[in-house]
């Protein structure tokens, strides 16, 4: 896959990602389908918040002037953003992939082929994205039945 295939990618994934945050009315995001599970809001806050995590070996860490990080002083910051909130979530989305694909767009293949450090091992950007890309539809997934639970159509599903 060249660059500007992943970029295409990348912008389905931020149309059709933004599509589940605006499905479900705010009053419904803290809905569990059952005690041991994420509610609708967390499960969005993780997607964001791993997405933003996992990113940094793709882009050398595009978010670091990020609008909503922690704002506590540097020795108490967990370094994940507050997403209590529809909004915020939102938000911390929107800043996610638009910085995401800033920095894509900017990338070259070969760069995309360098190979970097994550905790799993040694792996190419380009791989690394294809994980944040697994990783992104499988929590999507889970929200198809949260919303089919509540009722709400799902969002039509689309491609790059």
């Amino acid at each position: 896959m060249r660059n500007e295939e992943l970029v295409r990618k990348w912008k389905g994934n931020k149309r059709y990602t933004l599509k589940f945050v605006d499905a479900l009315p705010k009053e419904d995001f803290d809905f569990k389908p059952s005690s041991e599970v994420k509610s609708y809001k967390s499960q969005l806050s993780h997607i964001t918040s791993w997405l933003r995590t996992h990113s940094r070996f793709v882009t050398d860490n595009a978010f670091a002037k990020s609008s909503l990080r922690d704002s506590r002083p540097t020795g108490e910051r967990s370094g994940k953003a507050k997403l209590t909130s529809k909004d915020l979530i939102r938000t911390a989305l929107e800043e996610f992939f638009d910085a995401f694909l800033e920095k894509l767009e900017q990338m070259t293949d070969e760069q995309l082929n360098e190979t970097v450090d994550v905790w799993y091992g040694k792996r190419t950007r380009y791989e690394i994205a294809n994980v944040m890309d697994n990783h992104l539809s499988h929590h999507r997934g889970q929200l198809v039945v949260y919303l089919r639970l509540k009722n709400v159509k799902p969002p039509s599903y689309l491609g790059w």
